[in-house]
C-alpha cells in the first residue's frame, strides 16, 4: 500500500510539472481551466496538489497541452 507521504509526492511532482508545461506554453491557468471545461478553482488546486485528479481530466489536461502522458509523468530532475 502506499504511503500517504508517498500519495502527497506524487501530486506534488504531478502538479508541479502540469504548472511548469502550462506555462512555457504562455498559458494562464484560467485559460487552460477553460480549454479543460473546468472551472478555475478546480483547475488551480489541481496544479496547486490540493486535488486529486482522475485520469480522465488528465486526459483532458494533455490534449489541451498538447503532449503525451510519457511527457506529462517525465519527472526527471525533479
Amino acid at each position: 500500500m502506499i504511503s500517504q507521504r508517498a500519495k502527497q509526492l506524487l501530486l506534488k511532482k504531478l502538479s508541479h510539472r502540469i504548472k511548469t508545461i502550462r506555462k512555457s506554453k504562455n498559458l494562464s491557468q484560467q485559460a487552460m481551466a477553460k480549454k479543460c471545461g473546468m472551472d478555475f478553482g478546480s483547475y488551480s488546486n489541481i496544479e496547486n496538489g490540493k486535488r486529486n485528479v482522475t485520469i480522465f481530466t488528465l486526459q483532458r489536461i494533455v490534449k489541451e497541452l498538447k503532449i503525451s502522458f510519457d511527457e506529462l509523468f517525465n519527472f526527471k530532475g525533479y
